[in-house]
């Protein structure tokens, strides 16, 4: 009976951590989440959806940069590119900022996806994102730039 006692205390404690941990997904702190908005925002892009990609920015991007100029800039960035091979995230960084100048408070991540062009050569693709009071993923920026 003891041991029965001792397994439900530990599935209990299992299910409070588990909680725990879909709390923290739920608030757009998930890595597997940020990707999965990355890879989104990027199949956006090749696909032309730059208003779309507009629309779903952080709002003090929105705030910044009017929607011509964000749509005419993003399609120049990528369309200097070219057809693309191959592209997989390299690099995840994550970071809080609390008064910087400029800069609105909060958590932010750069997505590094590591992109090779039907001509052989190899291109990093930049996406910053802000993590918006709804708890998802806004785009900041995006940049493609040589390796």
């Amino acid at each position: 009976m003891k041991l029965i006692i001792a397994i439900l205390k530990l599935a209990a404690v299992c299910v409070l951590a588990t909680s725990g941990a879909l709390a923290v997904a739920a608030q757009g702190t998930s890595a597997d989440e940020l990707l999965g908005d990355a890879d989104r925002v990027v199949q956006q892009i090749d696909s032309n959806r730059y208003v779309d990609v507009w629309h779903d920015a952080a709002p003090f991007v929105k705030a910044k940069i009017p929607q011509d100029q964000f749509v005419s800039g993003t399609r120049q960035s990528r369309q200097a590119l070219g057809a693309i091979v191959r592209r997989g995230w390299a690099s995840v960084t994550r970071v809080q900022y609390a008064g910087q100048s400029g800069i609105p408070d909060g958590l932010y991540a750069n997505v590094n996806y590591a992109t090779t062009l039907t001509n052989g050569q190899s291109v990093i693709e930049l996406l910053s994102f802000q993590l918006g009071q709804d708890g998802t993923w806004h785009l900041t920026g995006y940049v493609p730039h040589q390796r």
